[in-house]
């Protein structure tokens, strides 16, 4: 219960545990999701012919968002002396657009779901106007500019800070950027790859979090293993 009790241990444990555990959600959502073309019949016709997989899949990708929430407050937080900047704007694009994710996979799991249940076809018309509307589309637009944009920014910072490993910062921005593309071209490959990145640096970024002393959390030290990216010492 000490533990429990001391708010600095419990909210570096809270950070490490979400970053382990959210990119692991993310890998096995996008791998069980049914594959889906680009239209909304394509999308729909996915859904009614493989419904437990479509509903499981998104349940595991919104888990994955919601403790994305916790993980990328602890990315701020290892910013929080060294590349602020870095930090304050990554943190709030990633944020932001983590949020507008989570709309998205909510509408289009919903939607999905009436369709397997029968409504297939006023499902596929309802996609339609959704896709169609300025406000979907917009809140298409900020999830994938905001998140690609944050963690990219997020993760410059890390290296700037060399607050981790090189490798794990460049992990965590171009995986970033595979899951947007993928999820506007509908591509399974890149979604898997893209979250297979992510699992490698947020996962080792999260062990990490876990393992330093709440010394080292409260004021982060310079990654003793860090080795700068060529061309960019």
């Amino acid at each position: 219960m000490n533990r429990l009790s001391n708010a600095h241990h419990f909210r570096k444990q809270v950070a490490g545990i979400c970053m382990l555990v959210a990119p692991v959600l993310l890998l096995a959502g996008v791998i069980i999701h049914p594959e889906t073309g680009t239209s909304e019949s394509s999308i729909m016709a996915a859904a009614a012919g493989n419904p437990d997989a479509w509903y499981a899949a998104h349940l595991l990708v919104l888990g994955s968002l919601v403790l994305a929430i916790p993980a990328t407050l602890g990315l701020m937080h290892m910013l929080r002396e060294r590349e602020v900047a870095w930090g304050h704007a990554g943190g709030g694009l990633a944020l932001l657009g983590i949020i507008a994710f989570i709309g998205i996979v909510t509408v289009e799991g919903f939607v999905g779901w009436q369709a397997a249940a029968g409504d297939r076809a006023e499902m596929t018309a309802l996609l339609q106007r959704l896709f169609d509307s300025d406000g979907f589309g917009t809140l298409f637009g900020v999830a994938s500019f905001g998140y690609v944009l944050g963690i990219a920014t997020l993760a410059m910072g890390l290296y700037r800070a060399r607050a981790t490993q090189s490798y794990f910062a460049l992990f965590l921005a171009a995986g970033a950027v595979l899951l947007t593309i993928s999820a506007s071209s509908a591509s399974e490959l890149l979604a898997v790859v893209g979250a297979a990145f992510i699992v490698v640096g947020s996962g080792m970024v999260g062990r990490t979090v876990l393992f330093e002393s709440d010394e080292d959390w409260e004021h982060t030290p310079e990654y003793q293993g860090f080795r700068p990216l060529a061309g960019m010492r």
